[in-house]
């Protein structure tokens, strides 16, 4: 009788142990509650889950349990990081060379002659008149002339219509025309060159246009001889015999 009250009593006792072992902070066996996690509540037939870790799996069960969701560890394969891409750099472009510009050459200016004067009575004054003029001229050494220019009284067109300059005795002799107004109307050619000799006598003829400078005497002494007026005959028909016109010979290469 007393092994059957010690039974009883142990049995009693397991009873209570039990009782008092089914319930722990996560645990609770008589509601098959489990507690825990950072997720919502799950359950199933047998089981309330009132929280879960991480993400929901599906469910696993056996004989005893089944859970319905929970956090299983490296179930999920972490995601693989999508590298990011190398930048393919952009070539720098290679800069294209300035071509040298290629200097233009500078066209070297044709020299303007220096005129080389033979002979020259240098300039004149008013009173002044077109007409005829005769006369004659001596070289004071040789040289040669290609060129007659007439002085023009200041303002006024004045040049040499016709000229010419002859030797009787060498037969030397040249001739020039004008030919209008241009930008050298005072420079008359000859139609030849003239080759004055020294101490030869020249006799000219000279018909000027407009108002060319006068030198008003019948003879003078000028640069490279001298020059003698023998008779000038004016527009208005009037004669004179101390009107020299003011003239120079030269030669022009």
């Amino acid at each position: 009788m007393n092994k059957q009250i010690v039974v009883v009593l142990v049995g009693l006792l397991c009873l209570t142990s039990i009782a008092y072992a089914q319930v722990s902070t996560n645990y609770d066996l008589s509601w098959h509650v489990l507690s825990g996690g950072s997720g919502g509540q799950m359950d199933s037939a047998s089981y309330v889950q009132r929280s879960t870790a991480g993400q929901v799996i599906g469910y696993s069960e056996s004989s005893n349990y089944r859970m319905g969701a929970g956090y299983w560890y490296g179930a999920v394969s972490a995601a693989t990081p999508t590298p990011t891409p190398t930048p393919t750099p952009t070539p720098t472009p290679t800069p294209t060379p300035t071509p040298t510009p290629t200097p233009t050459p500078t066209p070297t200016p044709t020299p303007t002659p220096t005129p080389q004067i033979k002979f020259d009575t240098g300039s004149g004054t008013y009173p002044s008149i077109s007409g005829t003029h005769y006369g004659e001229l001596i070289p004071e050494q040789n040289s040669s002339v290609n060129k007659i220019y007439t002085y023009p009284c200041a303002g006024t067109g004045g040049h040499s219509k016709y000229v010419k300059i002859w030797n009787e005795t060498t037969g030397d002799c040249a001739v020039a025309l004008w030919d209008g107004y241009g930008d050298d109307f005072s420079n008359l050619t000859l139609n030849t060159t003239l080759t004055l000799r020294e101490n030869f006598v020249y006799s000219y003829i000279i018909k000027t246009g407009s108002y060319p400078q006068i030198i008003h005497a019948p003879y003078k002494q000028v640069n490279g001889g001298n020059i003698t007026c023998t008779r000038f005959e004016d527009a208005n028909g009037e004669e004179y015999e101390n009107w020299i016109p003011a003239f120079r010979l030269w030669y022009a290469t």
